[in-house]
C-alpha cells in the first residue's frame, strides 16, 4: 500500500509524494496505479536505491530522475520539474525523494505557480510533511516572486 511509504500522502486522484520507497515498494506502487515515478533525490541520497530506474521500469512504470541538491536548489530543477509534470499531467505520479522535504517544497511550487492552487492548501500539506528550513524558505520565496519566468516555455 502507497500509505506504507515514508511520509505519503496523497495530493490528489493523480498525484502523490513520499520518502524514498523500498525496492519492494515499488511492486505495490505500480499496484497503486502509478505510472510514472519522479526521483528528486541525488544518487548519494540517504537510503537511495543505485539502479532505481531499472527498478521502476521492470516495475512497467516510466521514470525521471532530476536530482535536486537539498543544500542548494536551483531554479533550473524545478523549471525540469514543471516540465515533467506538464508533459505528463495525463499520468497518475508519484514523486519522491529522501524525506519529502524535495518534493513537498516542489509541489507546492508547482500547485501554486502553474495549477492556481489556492495557496494556504497547498502551502499546509507542505508543512504536514516539514517546514522548510532558511535554505529552502528562501528558495521558494524566490521563485514566487519570480514565478512569470518560471512558466515561460523556452
Amino acid at each position: 500500500m502507497l500509505e506504507d511509504i515514508k511520509t505519503y500522502r496523497k495530493i490528489s486522484a493523480t498525484l502523490h509524494t513520499a520518502a524514498q520507497p523500498s525496492v519492494e515498494q515499488f511492486k505495490c506502487i505500480k499496484q497503486a496505479g502509478v505510472e510514472l515515478v519522479i526521483n528528486l533525490a541525488l544518487s548519494d541520497s540517504p537510503g537511495a536505491i543505485e539502479n532505481e530506474g531499472d527498478i521502476v521500469q521492470e516495475c512497467a512504470m516510466d521514470y525521471i530522475h532530476i536530482p535536486v541538491d537539498f543544500k542548494k536548489p536551483e531554479t533550473g530543477d524545478l523549471v525540469r520539474f514543471f516540465q515533467a509534470m506538464n508533459q505528463n499531467k495525463e499520468k497518475n505520479i508519484l514523486v519522491h525523494c529522501a524525506y519529502n522535504w524535495r518534493v513537498s517544497s516542489f509541489v507546492y511550487l508547482y500547485r501554486v505557480i502553474t495549477q492556481d492552487c489556492d495557496e494556504d492548501t497547498a502551502k499546509q500539506d507542505m508543512l504536514d510533511v516539514w517546514d522548510p528550513d532558511e535554505t529552502w524558505q528562501s528558495f521558494i520565496d524566490a521563485c514566487l516572486a519570480n514565478k512569470d519566468a518560471l512558466t515561460t516555455e523556452p
